[in-house]
C-alpha cells in the first residue's frame, strides 16, 4: 500500500470517528417518544401556550366593561401663613392649615348599546381562536417531528448503502492490487479501481455528515441539546393505507384546524359589526362620588391680647353625590356610519378568505391524495427494482472475479445498485411524507399518532 492510499484511509478513519454516532450513553427513542418529547419541550408550542393563557386572562366580563370603575383618591395639603397687622381685633403671627380629603369615585356604564355583551362574545371567540392557533402549531410541529425523525432513518439507510458501496470498492481495489502484484493486472485497471474507491470514500464521509445534521435538526425540534444522540427504535417503514377521497374531504371540512380558525375569525368580524353599531344607541352612565374632608388650622395670637392664645380649629366635611348621565351622539361627521360600513366590508373579506381557503384546501387534498397513490405504486416498483439490482450486483461480483466482465461493467452494476437503493429508501420517505400531509390536512395527525 503506497503512502497516498495510506493517507486516504487514515483520513477516512479519523473523520468517521469524528462524525460517527456516539455509542455511549445513547437513549432509545421511538417516534411516539419523540412526539411526546416535542409536545413538551418545543419552543413554538410553549410560546403558543403562553398566548393561550393571555387570551384566557383577557376573557372576563371586567375586560368587556361590565363592572364599574372605582377609584380612591386622597389629597393632603399643608399651608403656612405669617401675618403682621395693626388691627387689635385681627390675628397676627403665623397660621398653619392642614387638609386631608379622601374621596371615592365610582363610574358605571349601565347601558351602551349592547357593547359589553358583544365585547364579551368577541373575547370568547378570541380565546377560541388562540386555542385554534395553538392547535395549528401543535399539528405543524408534530408533522415536522415525524418527518425529521424519518429523515434521520432515511439518512441512516443511505449511510449504510454508501458504506456497502465503499466496502465493495475497497475489496475490489485490494483485489486488483493483489492481481497487480502477481502481474495479472495492469496499472490502468488498478488506478480505475482506486479512483472508484476514493470517490466512494468521499461520498460516504459526506453522507455521515448528512446523517449527523439530520439528528441535529431533530434535536432542534425537540428542544434538546443539538449534540444529543439516540438509538432510534423505529424503522424506515410505512403502513400502507387505502384512503377514500370523499371521506378525506368530509373530514377536512369538519376538522381542519386552519379552516376552523377561519370560521372563528368570521364570527369575530361579525361581532365587530355589533360593536360598531352600539355607537348608534344612547349611553347611560352612573357616577357616584363620596368624600370626607378633614381640616385643622393652628391660629396665631390676637394682637391686643397676647395672654389669651386661641387653640386650633378642626373642620370635617362629608360630601356625597350621585348622578345619571344619558348621552346620545347626534352627529360626529359620519364616523359611526363609516365604522359600521368598514366592519361589514371586513366581514365580506372574511367570507372571501374562507372560500379561498376552502378552494386551496380542496386543491391541496386532491394533489396530495393523487401524489400518495402514485408514491404507493412507485414504492412497489422501487422495491422490486432494488431486489433486481441487488441480485445483479451479487452475480456481477462473481463474474468480475472470474473475468467474465471488466472493471467498467462491474462499476456500472455498483452505481446502479447505489442509485436504486437510494431511490428505494427515498420512495419510502416520500410515501411517509404524503401520508403525513394527508393526515394533517384532514385534522387526523394527532389522533393517528396517539393510537
Amino acid at each position: 500500500m503506497n503512502n497516498q492510499t495510506r493517507k486516504a484511509l487514515l483520513a477516512l478513519v479519523i473523520i468517521s470517528l469524528f462524525f460517527g454516532n456516539r455509542s455511549q450513553a445513547q437513549e432509545a427513542l421511538s417516534l411516539s417518544q419523540a412526539i411526546e418529547m416535542g409536545l413538551k419541550n418545543n419552543f413554538s408550542i410553549q410560546i403558543e401556550r403562553n398566548k393561550q393563557l393571555q387570551a384566557a386572562n383577557l376573557n372576563t366580563w371586567g375586560q368587556a366593561g361590565m363592572f364599574p370603575n372605582i377609584t380612591l383618591n386622597a389629597a393632603p395639603s399643608l399651608s403656612y401663613q405669617d401675618t403682621e397687622t395693626d388691627n387689635p381685633f385681627r390675628f397676627g403671627g403665623s397660621n398653619t392649615s392642614t387638609d386631608l380629603t379622601p374621596s371615592l369615585n365610582a363610574n358605571w356604564t349601565l347601558f351602551d348599546g349592547f357593547n359589553v355583551q358583544m365585547s364579551k362574545q368577541k373575547l370568547e371567540l378570541l380565546q377560541g381562536q388562540s386555542d385554534g392557533n395553538a392547535q395549528i402549531i401543535v399539528e405543524n410541529s408534530v408533522q415536522s417531528i415525524i418527518l425529521a425523525y424519518y429523515t434521520v432513518l432515511l439518512e441512516k439507510e443511505r449511510t449504510e448503502v454508501f458504506s456497502k458501496t465503499l466496502n465493495l470498492s475497497r475489496d475490489r481495489y485490494e483485489y486488483m492490487k493483489l492481481k497487480g502484484e502477481l502481474g495479472s493486472a495492469v496499472t490502468f485497471d488498478i488506478l480505475i479501481d482506486k479512483n472508484a474507491y476514493l470517490t466512494d470514500s468521499s461520498n460516504y464521509l459526506t453522507q455521515v455528515l448528512n446523517h449527523k445534521n439530520a439528528i441535529r435538526n431533530l434535536n432542534l425540534l425537540l428542544a434538546r441539546p443539538v449534540d444529543n444522540n439516540y438509538q432510534f427504535s423505529d424503522s424506515l417503514a410505512v403502513q400502507e393505507t387505502e384512503f377514500n377521497l370523499d371521506e378525506l374531504a368530509a373530514a377536512m371540512k369538519g376538522t381542519n384546524s386552519n379552516l376552523k380558525n377561519q370560521y372563528i375569525n368570521l364570527e369575530i368580524l361579525q361581532r365587530d359589526i355589533g360593536i360598531a353599531r352600539s355607537a348608534l344607541y344612547p349611553k347611560l352612565a352612573l357616577n357616584v362620588t363620596g368624600s370626607n374632608g378633614w381640616n385643622h388650622v393652628e391660629l396665631g395670637t390676637p394682637i391686643g391680647d397676647a395672654s389669651n392664645p386661641v387653640s386650633g380649629i378642626n373642620t370635617t366635611t362629608l360630601t356625597l353625590s350621585a348622578n345619571l348621565t344619558l348621552s346620545f351622539t347626534l352627529f360626529n361627521g359620519g364616523k359611526v356610519k363609516n365604522q359600521i360600513e368598514n366592519a361589514r366590508i371586513q366581514e365580506q373579506i372574511g367570507q372571501l378568505e374562507i372560500k379561498d381557503l376552502e378552494l386551496t384546501l380542496d386543491n391541496s387534498l386532491l394533489s396530495t391524495f393523487d401524489r400518495y397513490n402514485l408514491r404507493l405504486r412507485l414504492n412497489a416498483i422501487a422495491a422490486e427494482n432494488l431486489e433486481t439490482a441487488n441480485l445483479n450486483l451479487d452475480l456481477g461480483e462473481e463474474r468480475y472475479k472470474n473475468g467474465s466482465i471488466n472493471s467498467f461493467n462491474y462499476r456500472d452494476l455498483q452505481i446502479t445498485y447505489l442509485q436504486t437503493a437510494l431511490s428505494y429508501y427515498q420512495s419510502i420517505y416520500n410515501l411517509i411524507e404524503s401520508k403525513t400531509e394527508l393526515l394533517r390536512l384532514t385534522g387526523g395527525i394527532l389522533s393517528e399518532q396517539t393510537k
